[in-house]
């Protein structure tokens, strides 16, 4: 769905807006918070014929917070990772010495599902409120919904059902003892889809 220029512009633009984000999760944590995504995709998730041999995201456990954005450009956002690094992530961003079994359980207190919560606010807000500065728009925000889920790989697309268009944000946290990788989703409808196209179409534009 998007050409090769298109794709590069938009993960320069992404990188950006995470780098933001990543700057906020600094000073939360008191530590150094790299968050990069090198790689960006857009798919048709109403295309019976896409193929799915390469997982959406990380199946299994996982965590899934998802808030809903709306106005002028409306969808779904949510921030998923294994759920096997939720406690790592937690107790990083808390500044706390992270233990050796903390990997190995799924078992979150309320304070952790309020960590998770801030962490995907963080996140979601800057990158969906850059994305409507950019195209020159307002939008609302709903708050994040966390969830704990097990989900196969067969199972991501009936996940993500009810959404038509997904663009995939790929993402890698970097803390300095721990390190996770998961996925930013951004899902929208065909009008707020080509409102940011013809942005990013725009900008190729007045750059050549």
């Amino acid at each position: 769905m998007l050409d090769e220029m298109q794709r590069d512009l938009l993960k320069e633009y992404v990188n950006v807006f995470i780098g933001q984000a990543a700057s906020m999760l600094s000073e939360m944590a008191n530590q150094r918070v790299l968050l990069t995504v090198p790689e960006v995709d857009i798919i048709n998730m109403s295309d019976d014929t896409m193929d799915l041999a390469r997982p959406l995201f990380n199946h299994g456990h996982i965590i899934s917070s998802s808030m809903k954005f709306g106005n002028d450009f409306s969808g779904r956002a949510l921030l998923i990772f294994p759920a096997q690094k939720a406690k790592l992530l937690v107790d990083a961003c808390m500044g706390m010495e992270m233990s050796d079994y903390a990997e190995e359980s799924y078992e979150l207190i309320d304070t952790d599902f309020d960590v998770l919560k801030e962490i995907s606010n963080v996140i979601l807000n800057s990158v969906i409120g850059e994305f409507s500065n950019l195209i020159g728009t307002t939008v609302e925000f709903s708050i994040p919904d966390i969830e704990v889920l097990f989900v196969s790989q067969d199972e991501q697309k009936m996940y993500l059902k009810n959404d038509v268009y997904m663009m995939m944000l790929y993402t890698s946290f970097e803390l300095a003892e721990a390190q996770v990788e998961g996925v930013i989703i951004v899902a929208l409808g065909l009008t707020s889809l080509n409102k940011l196209l013809d942005k990013i179409s725009e900008e190729i534009g007045d750059a050549l």
